[in-house]
Parts: structure tokens; sequence; C-alpha cells
């Protein structure tokens, strides 16, 4: 290890953190609403609706991608609508979907950077 490594106790949190992201991304209903929720906001009705998922099941998996900081949500009046979180990795879930798509023989589907399994909202797309 170099001088100017840190050590493996000092990135413990770190790697606890990056820990519990995985988890989150690691079910695949997750990645759904991900995918759902990527460029636009919507609320509850319109998850359930774009990924067929159930209420309870949408709900659930809503507080754990929030609390996971990967969602941001408002209330207005009696419905709470969700977003994809400035800074959430999607870029990493645009990686990994390209190598599972080259692996089963599918090209990304859009010619540029983003892919439409997780695609850029307007303010990302402004950043490229």
């Amino acid at each position: 290890m170099t001088a100017s490594s840190p050590a493996a106790d000092d990135l413990q949190p770190i790697f606890e953190s990056v820990g519990r992201i995985f988890g989150v991304l690691g079910e695949p209903a997750r990645l759904r609403i991900l995918h759902a929720l990527c460029g636009q906001e919507r609320c509850v009705n319109d998850i359930m609706q774009a990924t067929g998922l159930a209420q309870a099941n949408v709900s659930r998996h809503l507080a754990r991608l929030h609390q996971a900081g990967l969602l941001v949500r408002r209330r207005e009046g009696a419905q709470v609508f969700y977003r994809v979180a400035p800074r959430a990795p999607l870029d990493l879930c645009r990686v990994i979907a390209a190598q599972v798509m080259a692996q089963h023989g599918q090209a990304p589907r859009d010619g540029d950077r983003c892919f439409s399994v997780f695609p850029l909202d307007t303010k990302e797309q402004a950043s490229v």
C-alpha cells in the first residue's frame, strides 16, 4: 500500500454505503421503477401502470429507494410524486445494462451515450 492510499479500515464506511446501494439495486422490481422514473416525475399510480407492480409492492420499493437516497419525493395534495435523485448511480445502471445487452447480442437502442434502458432526463442531457 502506498502512503497516499487509505487503509481498508478507513474506507469501511464507504464500503458499507456502496454495499447498501448495490443491495437496493439488486432487486429487479426496483430497477423497473427506476426505469419508469428516468427522465420524468411520476405519482404512485403512474408508476404502478408503468411497471405492472401492485400498489403495496410499489410503495415498499419506493420507500427503500428513497431511504437509499436514489429517489426524491414531493407531496401534492393526496398524491406523492417521485423522481430520480440528482447524483443517483444511474450511470452504473446504464453501463451494466449495456454490458448485459451486449452479452445477449443486443445493441443499445439510442445512438448516443444514453441507453434507453435508463434514459437521461433533460437536465442530464443538457450536461452531456
